[in-house]
């Protein structure tokens, strides 16, 4: 193993020997503690032999009753017992922490791994270590490793959907997520799904099938007083469907759903505009695409009358255009 002197990395505080009496004080104390965590390992090995025939609920409840005896956690005395199966103490690297042991210890060429650090380090750290067994580090360093990170954290809809709400309360984060255009897609997709399943449900229950002639709906009875008479009852009259939602096609909800929705939304917005407040600019560029919306109805309506699905130069013109310049 490959010995660098060793810098005092933070020289206004420490010089170069106080910061070396402190690592070598540290490295001992660490060097304790891993033979520690390795005799324990050791000795339940020595009560329970590790073989085929002693592994599963028999050797689990003998250390987890010996575990409580002694003061320590059941799983922590298990991870010390395999730690110590896999590297006999042939095999242990002196002055190599137990947690590193620990991160290699599923590696098939673990022995040799170990005696050598990656390059440019004189000894292995825990989390290098772990990033040589495939696993993530605990202080993830490169942008895939963070990245790693991130995903394992994410793998729960709800934790990830948390999370990303989170992430585009940023403007910075949201700016640069939506200047990529597939992300862009991907969003207006989503989003986009989500309406026409909100304007098929509202569609659906705006056409519910006619009751028949034995179901008669009526408007409430008034009752009968001295100075005027009973109001007449009036049948309520329900509009009949438009077309059986259940056996439509997807692209007649589609159609029917897009142009609700459409609907839907103007109807909430418009009461609530401040139209004072525009601009000029911003007024023409509503106008202008509004221009474009008559256009593709115009072009729908041709096709759906006709089944001519063509679009001319003029419409493909129209529709491309951009919002006008001032």
């Amino acid at each position: 193993m490959v010995r660098t002197r060793i810098v005092s990395p933070f020289p206004k505080q420490f010089s170069d020997r106080q910061w070396a009496r402190y690592v070598k004080q540290g490295r001992e104390l660490v060097e304790e503690e891993s033979s520690l965590q390795f005799r324990l390992g050791d000795l339940s090995l020595k009560m329970v032999e590790h073989s085929p025939h002693n592994i599963g609920r028999g050797v689990f409840l003998v250390l987890d009753r010996y575990a409580d005896t002694i003061g320590i956690n059941v799983h922590t005395l298990m991870s010390y017992r395999t730690v110590a199966h896999a590297w006999p103490p042939d095999k242990r690297a002196p002055g190599t922490s137990w947690a590193v042991h620990k991160a290699l210890a599923a590696l098939p060429d673990r022995f040799e791994v170990i005696l050598n650090p990656p390059e440019g380090k004189d000894r292995w750290t825990e989390d290098t270590a772990l990033s040589r067994a495939g696993r993530l580090p605990h202080r993830p360093l490169t942008k895939d490793e963070k990245l790693d990170r991130v995903r394992t954290l994410l793998r729960e809809d709800e934790s990830a959907s948390e999370a990303v709400e989170s992430l585009i309360q940023r403007p910075d984060v949201a700016h640069r997520v939506m200047s990529n255009p597939s992300n862009q897609r991907i969003l207006y997709r989503a989003h986009h799904e989500q309406r026409q399943e909100a304007a098929a449900a509202r569609f659906a229950a705006a056409h519910e099938p006619v009751p028949s002639d034995s179901e008669e709906d009526y408007a409430p009875d008034y009752e009968d007083d001295d100075e005027t008479e009973a109001a007449p009852r009036e049948e309520v009259r329900r509009r009949e469907p438009a077309v059986d939602y259940q056996r439509a096609s997807s692209e007649v909800l589609e159609l029917i759903g897009s142009g609700t929705t459409f609907l839907v939304d103007l109807q909430r917005m418009i009461p609530g505009l401040h139209v004072s407040e525009f601009t000029e600019r911003e007024v023409r560029a509503v106008l202008d695409n509004h221009r474009r919306i008559r256009a593709a109805l115009d072009w729908c309506d041709s096709a759906l009358s006709t089944g001519d699905k063509s679009m001319d130069d003029e419409l493909a013109r129209i529709l491309s255009e951009g919002d006008d310049e001032p």
